[in-house]
């Protein structure tokens, strides 16, 4: 490291550079009405519009400008109506337009992406590779703002050619970079190092940009409110205008980004593997109009430049993060793209970038969402169409209409019934390739079923939307049948399991108990996936799809499953012991013994007994997978599958640790409880007793038969290795023989 930094200066030193100096003292800016306007920091849209109300001709310019972009487009749009799909080129053409009117445009565009229902599915696949990377503005101009947001009179940096208002002083940085490296819609972004050492990220604000995202507000929601008056359109199109304007405002606040870093490391540390970077007040701007943000310099990769391994371990890491905002703590990470997602080379953590928007979910949101998730992967389309009503997804009625009325004005929809609903879901989303694997085949299903049934779009759908299909392409990258559904299975679990509202306790409750504290069978079963014949039909349903039979339910490869297995089981095992996990211990504690103890030795519990013999019958063979002098255990590694090491913090590791005592303290007293409770119940006792000698004595001898042919095997090839032996030895012998030959010939030849 200290010879690449010495590389750097080196280079930096003899690279030839214009001397720039300041001709106007940093610390006496003067203020305008637009320092005026943005004083407060928040999304004001009545203030917005009273602010260029008393400024007609600089609306009328801009609008002006904008109207004749979108005129030409849309002739150049219409004019390529009867091209062949291979030579249309104006989705490029939007792009292109989008991005030359600004940043208000750029986010615009990529909001209504999501939204084909409005713009067509061409227009919403053309925006969704909408890109952010715009021309670097003046160097000048950026290291001006950097000295201005932190009052400092002299140089940049030592050897830098910014000089400042007074060479003489104390540079700012210790070094900072001559170009930028990475160049956005709102900003751009310099590698620096402080005089303590840090090695940093300085972003800095465009110039103007403030300005132009408050005129290009007012010009998009002008323009939207007059063509719903124009279309008479019932749709109020104003809403697009200020998710854009608000989330756009909230990107421009510095200091309300690094407020966002720190909250999420504050609710996510837990998580133990994903983090922001942590940011530096005395090399970021004042508060309320911050255009300087100074952060740590992440040293990392993006998934694509990772190899396989790691790959796969960062797919999964960005699928549980970004399931476990937006089913578990609620605050979340609105722009996800995978140039905001880096592997930390030093730790292997997960690390998320740019805060600049972030989004709030409602606890029964969140419940919502993880109800969702575990009836996609249950197949189970009633619950799936309860969830989106519940959530607000579909109004308080079902509804359809007749699908050639869709495009007619004002034709009323009719009541359907839940069963009619959730059979057509089932139909689309099993017609649709990775129906129930893929969120994208969801999104995809759902919009060709609007056009017969009423779906509705609160605000959180384009969040959620943008989050899954950000995640698919990523994890695309290291496994291209990953199954979205069933890596967040594990927070969804943990969300239903640890309700947040008093609302979801008692739906948790009635969901596992009867009136009588006796546990519901049905719901017992569903959550383990159903009864054996059901999961071996599943099972079947996967190898087939493995194997291309089926694209119901794609499969993903070997590690991706056994991945998913072991984070299943740690990110559900210590849920009892969790603060979180109260709902669950009271509702453990209040189950009726009777009731449950005769189910443990019923035929409906068979899965879970045969469950229990195989964990058993593990614990039982593992001090012989140590390796003994018959067994090799260098030979069974190369057999196995060796997963990647999952990254811990100390903190999380900390909180793990706590969890697992409080988690053995819960069942200790649990299992107490009901053992006390048994002896009202001698018979139940009785039977349930020697359904365990059963499962152990099942277990011992599984246990055995393992060990048996572990020994059989290491024995034969040790066998094969002793009878091998001689010629082995022959081989090489003649190997070598060769080697001297070929050696003397080649010695007489070069002599000759």
């Amino acid at each position: 490291d200290e010879e690449d930094e010495e590389d750097e200066r080196g280079e930096l030193e003899e690279q030839p550079f214009v001397i720039i100096k300041s001709t106007r003292d940093p610390t006496k800016r003067k203020e305008d009405a637009y320092d005026k306007l943005f004083a407060n920091g928040a999304f004001d849209k009545k203030r917005l519009l009273r602010f260029f109300r008393r400024r007609p001709v600089r609306v009328a310019g801009r609008m002006t400008r904008i109207i004749t972009v979108f005129r030409r487009l849309s002739r150049q749009w219409k004019s390529q109506d009867d091209w062949p799909m291979e030579k249309r080129t104006r989705a490029k053409l939007l792009r292109e337009a989008l991005s030359k009117l600004g940043p208000v445009f750029v986010k615009g565009g990529q909001t209504l992406s999501q939204r084909p229902d409005l713009i067509g599915e061409e227009a919403a696949d053309a925006l969704k590779s909408l890109q952010q990377e715009n021309e670097p503005f003046e160097d000048a101009i950026a290291f001006q703002t950097v000295v201005e947001d932190l009052g400092h009179l002299g140089p940049l940096a030592e050897n830098h050619p910014f000089q400042g208002y007074d060479p003489t002083l104390k540079p700012l940085f210790k070094s900072f970079g001559t170009s930028p490296i990475a160049a956005a819609s709102l900003g751009q972004v310099y590698k620096a190092e402080t005089w303590e050492g840090d090695r940093v990220a300085v972003k800095v604000q465009r110039p103007n940009v403030r300005k132009q995202v408050a005129l290009d507000w007012t010009c998009w929601s002008l323009s939207l409110s007059a063509l719903r008056r124009l279309w008479r359109s019932t749709n109020d199109l104003s809403v697009i205008a200020d998710e854009v304007g608000s989330g756009v405002w909230q990107e421009l606040d510095y200091i309300s980004e690094a407020n966002h870093a720190d909250e999420f490391n504050r609710r996510h540390n837990w998580l133990g593997f994903v983090r922001a970077p942590k940011w530096f007040p005395k090399y970021t701007g004042p508060a309320g109009k911050a255009r300087v943000l100074t952060t740590e310099w992440i040293e990392g990769a993006h998934i694509a430049d990772l190899p396989q391994e790691k790959k796969l371990v960062m797919a999964q890491m960005a699928v549980e993060a970004c399931v476990a905002q937006l089913v578990y703590t609620g605050f979340v990470h609105a722009d996800p793209h995978e140039g905001n997602m880096m592997l930390d080379i030093s730790d292997d953590s997960l690390v998320f970038l740019d805060f600049g928007l972030m989004a709030e979910v409602d606890g029964k949101i969140m419940e919502g969402f993880a109800k969702g998730i575990q009836s996609m992967i249950s197949g189970d389309w009633r619950q799936l169409a309860l969830v989106f009503q519940e959530v607000g997804f579909t109004p308080e009625v079902f509804e359809k209409r007749n699908p050639d009325d869709a495009l007619r004005k004002k034709v009323p929809y009719v009541e359907c019934t839940l069963d009619e609903i959730a059979l057509a879901i089932k139909d689309q989303l099993e017609s649709e390739a990775g129906g129930r694997s893929r969120f994208g085949a969801l999104a995809t299903g759902l919009a060709r079923l609007s056009a017969t049934y009423h779906f509705l779009t609160p605000p959180y759908i384009i969040l959620l939307i943008r989050t899954f299909l950000t995640l698919e392409g990523i994890a695309a990258k290291a496994d291209p049948n990953f199954n979205i559904y069933e890596a967040a299975l594990p927070y969804a679990i943990r969300r239903a399991m640890a309700p947040a509202t008093p609302d979801g306790f008692e739906s948790m409750r009635r969901a596992w108990l009867t009136d009588a504290n006796a546990l519901n069978m049905d719901r017992l079963k569903e959550f383990l996936g159903g009864d054996d014949d059901e999961s071996a039909d599943s099972a079947k349903e996967s190898a087939s799809g493995r194997d291309g039979g089926s694209d119901v339910l794609m499969r993903p490869t070997e590690e991706s499953e056994k991945l998913m297995a072991r984070r299943r089981s740690e990110v559900l095992g210590g849920i009892l012991g969790a603060t979180e996990g109260a709902a669950l211990r009271r509702i453990s504690h209040d189950v009726d013994t009777g009731s449950l103890a005769a189910y443990l030795y019923s035929p409906e519990a068979s899965g879970i007994r045969k469950q229990a013999v195989k964990m058993l019958s593990d614990i039982l063979v593992k001090p012989t997978k140590g390796g003994t002098i018959f067994i090799d255990k260098k030979e069974q590694k190369e057999d196995s599958l060796d997963l990647p090491e999952w990254p811990e913090s100390e903190e999380a590791r900390k909180i793990r640790e706590r969890q697992e005592i409080a988690a053995r303290r819960a069942i200790s007293v649990l299992l107490g409880t009901h053992l006390n409770r048994l002896w009202k119940y001698p018979i139940i006792a009785a039977r349930l007793a020697l359904s365990i000698a059963a499962i152990t004595l099942k277990a011992f001898v599984l246990a055995t038969q393992e060990i048996c042919v572990d020994l059989c095997s290491s024995a034969a090839s040790k066998a094969l290795g002793v009878a091998t032996f001689p010629f082995r030895v022959v081989r090489n012998l003649f190997n070598k023989n060769n080697k001297k030959s070929d050696s003397g010939d080649a010695h007489r030849t070069a002599s000759v």
